[in-house]
């Protein structure tokens, strides 16, 4: 049996939303307070309700808090419904046990083409007075509405049982204190007992508060024996009391497969202990630390015989995870510790040591992840519940422990919600929902073969980028995110709250290769705004107007107004203090100094601007048209490559013969904009040829992040902020 489909209404954050298709590993993407837990929540409530074995009703449940409520609204029901899917197995079972109890309709049942799903439903009802039913199970899934009813209630029936279970877990629990006062109670106890209400503890029992009954009973009785006596008439009218209600008909009948009733089948039953026997088990964000209870485990299994292989197969797959040994030991220490050590059985305090040093001292790392393999380890559930598994985890950790999560998921279903990129990137995931929560919790199930159909691989795109971010913007270079990103933080702008993430391209050249209808057309579907921000070098309008063409209703291109990131730090206050500190106090220059040798350094670039548009012009691709010849028609191959070369050779005859031309223009043009010399060269050559007169270099992986560091707010340049603030409207 595993999970097909999860559905919560009217849970927490979730208004109606389904988990649909899952499959081994489940993982769940999303911002912070997107209701991810919410959904692993649902799942966790739904199973524990079967914990209670055979129930179909339950007074107060674990849900009875406003906040459980979708926006605290208590004026109706919870409801979380899952479609199992059965074993073929489990599916022959189910129908004869019904055959079995309703032989009316085993030729129809046994015949019927039924899947192997079957759907549950719970329900919950407000509180003050929560109960907590199944309301309905029926064959087939989500959309096989006609399958068959095999149970449903509704709440009269489902309260009554309710009712109908607390007077009998009451009368139980008394009858079992009657029992405990006949044998535990003697006179020496009758004070304590008459006048504080408390009945004593015993080798097998705590000390026990008396319920207002039997309390009343003791002090209205003149002795133990009197007392006794009452409790004995008492217990006789509680047996009775228990018989009528097992015998008790609803007064609301339940709707069965065969029709309706006033019992609950056994079939109905037996469903519900089938469910109660799955294993979940739940890793939530607040985990318990590492070492109570594990070492006294593991030195178990080193003691009992026939266990060593086991320990051996829990050794051997923390070693390969974590490159670490896990052993445990009795310690010579006579007093636990608290976080390290626990006590076995035969009071031998046990530690657990990871290569050799005690547990505690080892990284946060280790722990949680040792938290995660021994919990699945020890417990081995069918379901797997895990919060945030990478929280203290490095990128190494984090990928060794998905792919552990990938490996266990094919012999125990492992539901997870994660913030990290490296747990989506790690490939051939096939179930991954996007979380989103405007006003209420949704979920959409990503379509990951489409992702991987639309997005030409040699982009590198990581399936994060595609899923993670509600924006998208597209560099040419890592120190260019690192720059927008500390100005973004400085002008008080919020890129993680925006959802914003960054793809860097390698250049501008390879804008044509990201901006590809697939890749585009793929973010918008998914509602991902996407905008390309790109170094101005010497491209003019017109350049401007054919990639904004290329990408029109699919995305925005934004050329920066100045050549280069680098130029919005040539900024003569930002990098004085720069020199002083890279230099080591050797160099202290004033601004107006370094406003002075930014530009000496500018006119020494002046030429350098003019050959880089000249080269634009000149160096554009010239290449002979192969389609042209495949495509001669009735002419030779040879004859038709001859004219197409012919054709190749006269535009380069025509760039030579204007050579002269081209360049007497761009100089005349740089000179007629060099009023902003800084914006039009090589902002990284300008830094770098100041940094030269002080002996040194500029460095620009390095040293662009960190100029930008030093910046204050006031040195960002106005048309750089409007840049960074466009990005999160």
């Amino acid at each position: 049996m595993r999970i097909e489909s999860i559905t919560a209404a009217g849970f927490r954050s979730i208004r109606n939303a389904s988990l649909n298709e899952c499959g081994e590993l489940n993982v769940l993407i999303g911002k912070n307070n997107s209701g991810k837990s919410n959904i692993l929540a649902a799942i966790q409530t739904f199973f524990e309700f079967f914990t209670l074995e055979g129930r179909v009703a339950t007074p107060s449940p674990r849900l009875n808090s406003d906040n459980d409520w979708h926006q605290k609204d208590i004026g109706g029901q919870i409801n979380i419904s899952a479609t199992l899917d059965l074993t073929p197995e489990e599916l022959d079972e189910l129908k004869e046990s019904i055959a079995t109890e309703a032989p009316q309709v085993r030729n129809a049942l046994l015949s019927a083409d039924l899947t192997s799903f079957i759907t549950v439903e719970l329900s919950f009802t407000p509180p003050p007075r929560t109960v907590g039913y199944i309301s309905l199970i029926r064959f087939g899934g989500p959309s096989d509405r006609d399958a068959g009813i095999i149970y449903s209630a509704r709440t009269d029936s489902a309260t009554q049982i309710a009712e109908n279970l607390t007077i009998l877990e009451e009368s139980a629990e008394i009858i079992e204190l009657i029992d405990r006062i006949s044998t535990d109670v003697d006179e020496d106890y009758w004070r304590r007992l008459r006048d504080y209400g408390q009945i004593p503890g015993s080798a097998r029992y705590a000390p026990t508060r008396m319920p207002d009954t039997l309390r009343t009973m003791a002090r209205s009785a003149p002795n133990l024996k009197e007392f006794q006596a009452s409790c004995r008439d008492y217990y006789d009218r509680l047996t009775e009391r228990i018989d009528a209600v097992g015998r008790q008909e609803l007064d609301a009948p339940v709707q069965t497969f065969s029709g309706s009733a006033t019992v609950i089948p056994e079939y109905v039953t037996s469903v519900v202990r089938k469910i109660a026997e799955l294993r979940v088990h739940s890793l939530s964000e607040q985990r318990n630390p590492i070492g109570q209870k594990e070492a006294s485990r593991i030195l178990k299994l080193k003691t009992s015989r026939g266990q060593g292989d086991v320990l051996r197969g829990i050794q051997s797959v923390v070693a390969g995870l974590l490159g670490v040994q896990i052993d445990a030991f009795s310690s010579d220490t006579p007093q636990p510790s608290r976080q390290t050590r626990t006590v076995r059985p035969d009071g031998i305090p046990a530690e657990l040591d990871v290569d050799d040093f005690l547990v505690q001292l080892n990284g946060s790392g280790i722990r949680e992840s040792l938290r995660l393999i021994l919990d699945r380890e020890f417990e081995r559930p069918d379901v797997l519940l895990v919060e945030e598994p990478e929280v203290h985890l490095h990128p190494a950790l984090e990928i060794a422990l998905m792919q552990y999560l990938k490996t266990i998921s094919s012999e125990c279903q492992v539901f997870l919600t994660t913030h990290s990129t490296n747990f989506l990137d790690v490939g051939s995931l096939k179930n991954v929902y996007l979380i989103r929560k405007e006003a209420e919790t949704s979920i959409q199930r990503v379509d990951v073969d489409e992702a991987e159909s639309s997005i030409p691989e040699e982009l590198g795109l990581r399936l994060s980028s595609l899923f993670m971010f509600d924006r998208l913007a597209f560099v040419e270079g890592p120190s260019d995110e690192q720059i927008l990103r500390i100005f973004a933080e400085k002008l008080g702008i919020n890129f993680a709250q925006a959802s914003l993430g960054f793809v860097t391209t390698g250049g501008a050249r390879n804008f044509t290769h990201f901006a590809t209808s697939s890749t585009l057309s793929f973010l918008r579907k998914r509602n991902v705004r996407t905008l390309f921000i790109l170094d101005r070098d010497e491209r003019n309008a017109r350049d401007l107007e054919i990639m904004r063409e290329k990408v029109e209703g699919l995305s925005e291109v934004r050329l920066l107004d100045r050549r280069e990131l680098e130029n919005y730090l040539v900024c003569p206050t930002a990098l004085a203090r720069y020199i002083a500190i890279k230099s080591g106090g050797k160099h202290n220059p004033s601004a107006d100094q370094v406003a002075a040798e930014i530009d000496n350094a500018c006119d020494d670039l002046f030429i350098v601007a003019v050959e880089r548009r000249v080269l634009k012009h000149a160096c554009r691709p010239i290449i002979p048209n192969r389609e042209s010849v495949l495509r001669r028609g009735s002419l030779e191959f040879e004859t038709a490559l001859r004219a197409e070369l012919e054709s190749t050779k006269e535009k380069l005859d025509s760039l030579l013969a204007e050579l002269s031309d081209v360049i007497a223009t761009e100089n005349s043009n740089v000179q007629a904009d060099w009023d902003r010399k800084s914006h039009l060269v090589p902002g990284d050559e300008i830094i770098d040829r100041v940094f030269s007169r002080y002996g040194m270099r500029f460095g620009k992986k390095r040293d662009a992040v960190e100029i930008a560091q030093i910046m204050t707010r006031d040195e960002i340049p106005a048309d750089i902020r409007e840049t960074i603030a466009n990005l999160v409207i």
